[in-house]
């Protein structure tokens, strides 16, 4: 069972930065709503050759283009909510 540590208080920032909403302090903007795999490396936590794995099987959906694959942010936080409970996330209603 994966552990929570937005329960603990006094966990480093480094394990809860990728829990935060990221906005950008600069432009006051609210946050792109697709990631580079760079972007959702950072924002999830998730290592880079496994980010991948989940891109390649279609763990993850991503679209392509050009050269670079895109992530919507909510399919990054859908899935990872996923895998922290261990059930598929209902999809969103438009």
């Amino acid at each position: 069972m994966i552990k929570d540590t937005r329960e603990h208080r006094g966990s480093p920032e480094s394990t809860q930065k990728h829990l935060e909403p990221h906005n950008d302090k600069e432009t006051g903007r609210a946050p792109a709503a697709w990631l580079t795999p760079a972007e959702a490396v950072e924002e999830s936590g998730i290592g880079r050759t496994r980010l991948y794995g989940f891109l390649t099987s279609g763990a993850l959906p991503s679209a392509k283009i050009g050269r670079t694959r895109h992530i919507r942010r909510r399919d990054l936080h859908r899935f990872l909510e996923e895998r922290m409970t261990g059930t598929p996330a209902a999809a969103p209603t438009k």
